[in-house]
C-alpha cells in the first residue's frame, strides 16, 4: 500500500541532493508543501468513499513521497549551511535531537486531535464513521502544519552548506 509514497521519495530524493547547494531552502519549502497536498488529497479521497480504491489512496501517497524526497536528504545541509564546520558535529546532535523530540510531540499532538476528535453515539462506542472523520480532522491539521513548517523554514540559510571552512 505505501510503495506508491516509496517511489515518489526516490524519484524526487537523488533531485534534491543535486540542486541542494543551489536551491537548498526551496526545496525544503516546496517537500513541505507538497507533504500538506498530499495530506489534503488523503483527506479528499477519504472523505468521499467508505472504501475508497487502491489507485486513489496510491496517489496521495505518492505526492506526501515526492514532497519528503524534496525534503528529508537536504534537510540536515541547509540547517547546518550557517554553523561553521569545527561546530557542525554538534550542530548535528542538537539537530537529530530536535527532530526525534518534534516526532514525538507531533504523533502526541495528533493523537490528542484524532481522539478529542473520535466520539460515540448517544447508544455506545465510536463507529466507523466517528473515527474517519476524526481521521479526516487530524489529515488537515496535519498539513496546515506542514504550511506553518514551510512558512518557518523561510528563516532557513537559502542553500545548503557546502564543504567550506567556515
Amino acid at each position: 500500500m505505501i510503495l506508491p509514497y516509496a517511489f515518489g521519495s526516490i524519484i524526487t530524493s537523488g533531485l534534491g541532493v543535486a540542486l541542494a547547494t543551489r536551491a537548498g531552502r526551496a526545496l525544503l519549502i516546496t517537500g513541505s508543501l507538497a507533504v500538506a497536498a498530499s495530506q489534503l488529497v488523503l483527506r479528499v479521497v477519504v472523505g468521499e468513499s467508505d472504501d475508497p480504491g487502491y489507485w486513489q489512496l496510491a496517489l496521495a501517497l505518492f505526492i506526501g513521497g515526492l514532497g519528503l524526497g524534496l525534503a528529508a536528504p537536504v534537510l540536515v545541509n541547509v540547517v547546518l549551511a550557517g554553523v561553521p564546520a569545527r561546530n557542525a558535529g554538534a550542530a548535528g546532535g542538537v539537530l537529530s535531537t530536535v527532530n526525534q523530540i518534534g516526532a514525538a510531540v507531533g504523533i502526541a499532538a495528533l493523537g490528542t486531535v484524532f481522539f478529542g476528535a473520535v466520539t460515540g453515539s448517544a447508544t455506545g462506542a465510536p463507529g466507523p464513521a466517528d473515527y474517519g472523520r476524526a481521521f479526516g480532522l487530524v489529515l488537515v491539521v496535519s498539513a496546515v502544519l506542514y504550511v506553518v513548517a514551510a512558512l518557518v523554514m523561510l528563516a532557513l540559510p537559502r542553500t545548503a552548506a557546502e564543504d567550506v571552512d567556515r
